[in-house]
């Protein structure tokens, strides 16, 4: 009879250390990240939002953040870094992969020469060597273009972003 009598004080303290650990704990220790577990996420560039909040995933893709209750019934949570609240009514998220810029590797971009300016594209691009692709679906390494060109043979020129000096 005494041990009954104990174990309600026996799992009240140990539920409130779980809740003081727990709650302790930074907020993207808790959840896996978004972009390393759904497609749902942008590419973009290097210069990406920091958002490093927790988010709830639901079903059909949208992302909204988690605030301080549990994801609704169907709902995965998830942690975001990179992203933005781009409908703060409904709390809506948009997540983001940053991407290295092209430019930064040595060989991947040409020096900027005479084109139109008005057909340069900012995309992502896949490069194996130093040759490169629009789009993100290949076996290589998935690059930011910030100003490049589709050729006639389906590849991409990336031209570095500083005006040669004649």
């Amino acid at each position: 009879m005494l041990m009954l009598m104990h174990r309600p004080l026996i799992l009240s303290t140990v539920f409130a250390g779980l809740a003081l650990v727990l709650g302790a704990a930074p907020a993207h220790g808790q959840y896996r990240d978004l972009c390393d577990s759904s497609k749902v996420c942008q590419y973009t560039g290097p210069n990406a939002p920091i958002l490093d909040a927790d988010v709830c995933l639901d079903p059909t893709g949208t992302v909204r953040l988690k605030g301080t209750a549990a994801c609704a019934t169907g709902h995965v949570p998830f942690h975001v870094r990179h992203g933005e609240v781009y409908e703060p009514l409904q709390q809506l998220v948009v997540a983001y992969v940053p991407l290295q810029r092209a430019c930064s590797v040595p060989g991947l971009c040409e020096p900027k020469t005479e084109y139109s300016t008005g057909e340069s594209n900012e995309e992502v691009i896949c490069c194996i060597g130093a040759v490169c692709w629009p789009g993100w679906d290949c076996d290589g390494t998935l690059f930011w273009c910030e100003d490049g060109v589709s050729n006639e043979d389906g590849t991409v020129t990336c031209f570095d972003g500083e005006e040669l000096l004649d």
